[in-house]
Formats: C-alpha cells, sequence, structure tokens
C-alpha cells in the first residue's frame, strides 16, 4: 500500500477499543504513525475511559474521546444526545484520511462515519466493507505485531517494544497520599496482585492467590491487591483466610494512579487481563498465568517476564461450563508461581520478546 502523503492535512487514527490491554499494545504504532504524519495535523480517537494513560503522550494534543460508558449506562435519548455530540467533534477533524488500527465493531463503524475519504483498517476486521484500503495481517502473531503490520503497510516504521506508559506527577503525588491513607510504605517492596479477569476461564485460584501472597507478606514484601469494583468481592475471598496482613486498592485507584503503583511495585502477579499489559508497559517483572488463551498472540513482551500455564493440556474451551473445570489454569500450583518469582527478583537473566519463557 502506498501512500502520497503530501495529499493529507487531516490525518485521524482510531484506537477506541473496550479492552485496556488492546490499547496499551497499539500506543507504539500510534506513536510511528504520528511521527510518519509529523507535518500533520494528528487526531487520536480513544476510548474517553483510557485518557489517564494516553495524556502523558508527547504530541497527542488533539484527541477525540469515544463516550463508550456514557453510551452504556445512559437512557435512549440521552444517549442520542450523547452520540450526536460525539459524531459532530468526530466530523469537525474533517479527516482526509482515518486509520483504524483495532478494527472492532465499533471502531470500523466510527471509521465510516468520520467521513474520511480514505479510510484504512484490516481485512479481517468486524466490518471490513466500511474501509475502501484494507490491508492484510498474518493470523496469529502477536497482537502488537498485528498493529505494526498496519502501520508498515501504510510506511511507517514501528519498533517491535510495547510502548513505554509513565504516570503522570499529578497521578504520583495523588498515589502517596492514597497509600499513607492506607498505612503502605513506598520505602518497602511492593508485589502488586491483580486476581481478576474479564472471564472465568483466565482466572487462577482464590487459594493459589492466598498461598502466594501469605508467603511474600513472610518474606518482608508489601502485597497490594488491585482491579476494579467487580473485583473486591473475589479479592475479599482472597484475603480472608491470609495469615498476614495485605491490601487491596481495588476499585479505589485511577488508571493513571495504577500505572504509578506498577512504578513502584518490584513485581506484578496476575491474570492474562489488562492491568497485565499495563504493568508490562511500566517496565517491572512480570509473573503472567495463563489459561486458554495463546501467550504467544497475548503474553507480556518484556525482558523480565515469565508466563505459568497448567499442566494439563486444555481441552476443546467451552468458557464458563468448561467440563474439565479449567485446568488448563487451575493445575498451576502455588509453588510454580514462587519459583518464577524468586527467579524474576533474584536473576538478572534476560527474557525476550517472544522468547518469554513459558514454565509448565
Amino acid at each position: 500500500m502506498s501512500l502520497n502523503i503530501d495529499q493529507f492535512k487531516n490525518v485521524l487514527v482510531l484506537v477506541p477499543d473496550k479492552h485496556l490491554g488492546d490499547l496499551v499494545l497499539s500506543l507504539s504504532a500510534v506513536t510511528a504513525l504520528k511521527k510518519y504524519f509529523k507535518e500533520k495535523i494528528f487526531y487520536l480517537v480513544v476510548d474517553s475511559a483510557y485518557i489517564e494513560i494516553v495524556e502523558s503522550m508527547d504530541g497527542l494534543e488533539n484527541m477525540v474521546l469515544y463516550p463508550r460508558k456514557l453510551l452504556k449506562e445512559n437512557p435512549f435519548i440521552k444517549r442520542m444526545i450523547i452520540l450526536f455530540n460525539f459524531l459532530k467533534q468526530l466530523r469537525s477533524s474533517s479527516p482526509d484520511i482515518a486509520i483504524d488500527l483495532q478494527g472492532g465493531v465499533a471502531s470500523s463503524t466510527i471509521t465510516f462515519l468520520s467521513g474520511a475519504p480514505l479510510r484504512v483498517g484490516r481485512s479481517t476486521a468486524k466490518r471490513p466493507y466500511f474501509y475502501n484500503k484494507k490491508i492484510d495481517i498474518l493470523h496469529g502473531k502477536h497482537k502488537l505485531y498485528n498493529y505494526m503490520d498496519i502501520v508498515s503497510a501504510i510506511g511507517a516504521q514501528c519498533k517491535a517494544e510495547v510502548y513505554p506508559i509513565r504516570a503522570s506527577d499529578r497521578k504520583r503525588s495523588a498515589l502517596e497520599s492514597i497509600l499513607m491513607k492506607y498505612g503502605i510504605s513506598i520505602e518497602k517492596p511492593i508485589i502488586s496482585i491483580h486476581a481478576g479477569a474479564g472471564v472465568i476461564y483466565k482466572q487462577w485460584t482464590e487459594e493459589g492467590f492466598a498461598d502466594v501472597s501469605n508467603w511474600l507478606v513472610s518474606e518482608g514484601f508489601q502485597v497490594i491487591f488491585v482491579g476494579s469494583k467487580d473485583d473486591v468481592e473475589n479479592i475479599n475471598k482472597i484475603r480472608f483466610p491470609l495469615k498476614h496482613r495485605s491490601f487491596s486498592l481495588a476499585g479505589k485507584l485511577s488508571l493513571g494512579e495504577l500505572t504509578a503503583l506498577f512504578e513502584n511495585s518490584l513485581l506484578f502477579i496476575g491474570n492474562d487481563s489488562g492491568p497485565m499489559h499495563l504493568a508490562n508497559a511500566t517496565g517491572i517483572p512480570i509473573v503472567a498465568l495463563f489459561g486458554p488463551a495463546r501467550e504467544a498472540r497475548w503474553g507480556p513482551i518484556s525482558k523480565n517476564s515469565i508466563v505459568l500455564r497448567g499442566n494439563e493440556p486444555c481441552q476443546k474451551c467451552k468458557g464458563k461450563d468448561c467440563d474439565y473445570d479449567f485446568q488448563c489454569i487451575r493445575t498451576i500450583s502455588s509453588d510454580d508461581v514462587k519459583r518464577a518469582i524468586k527467579k524474576l527478583i533474584n536473576s538478572n537473566e534476560v527474557i525476550h520478546g517472544e522468547e518469554t519463557r513459558v514454565y509448565r
């Protein structure tokens, strides 16, 4: 695909996916496109829930916030007003080209509604007929490299690495106040744990998290559980039988504050989830617990990450009705996790990208 970029004045790039992990993995591609179209007026469409993730990125002054949450929560008439105002702002950018990096239902539709005469997206998108330039990408590669393929097809150069996300000074200051409120010391090493996941078959056992948490505290670490309000009940079940004190900030941190917490953490432990990708983007070591999802496509790309899988192969996955009691993730033992933690904390061994070590 060859573009004469001289013909463009306004460029619109879309990453309005509802999944945090997808956004994090797309940011290197966004940065590459911003550099490629450096003489142009650059607009980014992003879910309003993730403004704190992208606000610290250089050169992204023009953002169009997709009000996904408001469109979901409000009554019909109010939703129509919100949607009208969003589309009005979208069209006011007058894009000459719209590039949809994600290819979801929302992003492909927004691409079409933007009014851009040239609309670019992947041929395997949910609604590819909304594009007039389609890009073929190789299925099965890591999601990060799929974004790179789109960028490369346009003519830009993209680094094969996760974009480093940093918290703002304001969010770091806010986190310090929160930690002080709950009696957490920045001077003592912190281990962040995310025990939740978007679906049940990505969740490791409560007993496993409890055992690892007890061990970590006995070893002198502060354990902080993180997540959304939806994770609070599950975290309470994990913490209830603990012999040692742990902390829960689930539902109490904004994404910017969560980023600041990860920056102050020695290690992240968690399921295959958005917070895992966010932690990875801050550069801290990762112990990622995987079930049926393929780590070759969704695993952390990091110099300091270990992916753990159970010793029972996944049969035909049936989601919440799994006949095999999610053995693909539940057979990860707490000893497996402890060994991985020790390896990352005590070893200087570098583990690169798609060669991230997978222990079974």
